[in-house]
């Protein structure tokens, strides 16, 4: 009600008060009704206009809560997507920002790095990690704003496993702002930086150098093929001649040892001659299924009965398994496993112990030959498999050269560590099933 109907209302009421007339007190108080009514009708109206009014707001406030949630539920869903996506990657994702905090981290960044999320993330990348552990220092990047695009790093985490990384660096400058943590300080800026993606190429590396070793074997099989041919043929002529040069020499015992000679080195030849024409052809391999615990003891009984082998050393056997049945040829892994044994026997010449393993996880065998023997030269690793590397005096390299074929004949690993004066261990994994 405005002031001015409120006023002639409130005089209108006093003259009907103070009216001493009936005629002016009823005059009065009809002027007086007239002017409430009037009131009345223009509240009723405001009311009604109001209502009308409230329940448009109302309803663009619903319209507006549902578009809202709406929307909060598409952000749902593409944060959703977004984290499994990070969660799946292949590759190790970290995002620094230009103050060095680690604000993203994902899963394979944690198996690659060895450290766990919940204590790296939205933490100082340097107090977390060495400077230059992706082979560039991190602070140098952060301060030019600019990093190599490209890096190769050897990272450890103590655990005496070296990965090799290959590295994707790009600075990302300023975009959009994201919501920064509570605890972290709001005036820095969480939106630039560097976004590295780290690889382990270790295994891809090892295959590899396996590839290109396999390659080399076999072509030098094949070369050593062909040479063993051409000296094979007048190595016959050799002997034959010598041996009638020995008989002619009866007479002469002097001279008749010399042509024995010829004929023992003849003979040593064509051993060499035969060795590389066996290394030269394809395994033949007959597939039966075998309990592989069962082979083992009988290898390890073979070498316990040899009166040279037995003496030398202890020869033991441990599994996990009360049997594991694999489909292999048994005489070709039981002459590798006793060339890896005798081997490490002969590695022991104070004695010592071959320590035998097997075991099964998943989908594969693993046997072990341990000794604690002397150990052989880190340089020398990588080219035990290879044929007539040796060093052993009167050794031409064929044994464990042959090892690798069976093995590879059955689609397994062959791997090999040493240590020097503490012992040296084979690891054979072999498929449960041939693909």
């Amino acid at each position: 009600m405005t002031k001015a109907k409120l006023s002639d209302l409130q005089q209108a009421a006093q003259e009907a008060l103070t009216s001493e007339s009936a005629s002016d007190k009823i005059e009065a108080l009809s002027r007086a009704f007239k002017l409430f009514s009037e009131e009345t009708q223009r509240l009723e109206a405001a009311h009604a206009q109001l209502k009308q009014d409230f329940e448009a707001v109302n309803l663009e406030l619903e319209q507006a809560n549902r578009r809202l949630s709406q929307k909060v539920r598409e952000l749902d869903t593409t944060s959703s997507y977004l984290r499994n996506i990070l969660s799946n990657m292949s590759q190790g994702l970290l995002f620094i920002n230009k103050a060095g905090i680690v604000t993203t981290y994902n899963k394979r960044a944690e198996a690659i790095l060895k450290r766990p999320a919940v204590e790296t993330l939205f933490q100082p990348f340097t107090d977390c990690f060495p400077d230059a552990v992706f082979g560039f220092s991190i602070t140098e990047a952060l301060e030019k704003k600019n990093a190599p695009p490209f890096s190769v790093a050897t990272w450890d985490a103590t655990s005496g496993d070296p990965r090799d990384l290959e590295v994707d660096t790009r600075y990302m400058d300023k975009k959009e702002g994201i919501a920064v943590p509570s605890h972290l300080d709001p005036t820095l800026d969480y939106t630039e930086g560097l976004i590295i993606l780290v690889r382990d190429v270790t295994e891809m590396r090892r295959l590899k150098l396996l590839a290109e070793r396999n390659e080399r074997l076999k072509e030098l099989g094949e070369m050593a093929a062909m040479v063993a041919h051409e000296i094979r043929n007048p190595l016959g002529g050799i002997k034959g001649f010598a041996s009638l040069l020995r008989r002619d020499l009866e007479k002469q015992p002097e001279l008749q040892q010399m042509a024995s000679y010829i004929i023992d080195g003849t003979d040593t030849l064509n051993r060499l001659v035969t060795n590389v024409l066996n290394y030269a052809r394809p395994v033949k391999t007959t597939f039966t299924p075998i309990d592989l615990k069962k082979l083992l003891e009988e290898v390890r009984e073979r070498v316990i009965i040899d009166e040279k082998l037995g003496k030398s050393a202890a020869v033991t056997i441990r599994s996990n398994k009360t049997s594991c049945i694999v489909a292999v040829d048994a005489q070709l892994i039981q002459g590798a496993l006793l060339n890896l044994i005798v081997n490490a026997i002969e590695a022991m010449p104070n004695g010592g112990t071959v320590a035998l393993t097997l075991e099964q996880p998943d989908h594969e065998a693993i046997i072990t030959v341990s000794d604690t023997g002397i150990g052989i030269a880190a340089e020398h690793l990588h080219r035990i498999f290879s044929p007539f590397f040796t060093t052993k005096p009167h050794g031409n390299g064929f044994g464990l050269s042959e090892v690798y074929k069976v093995v590879q004949a059955h689609a397994g690993t062959i791997e090999v560590s040493s240590t020097e004066g503490k012992g040296t261990t084979f690891t054979i994994k072999l498929p449960l099933k041939m693909s």
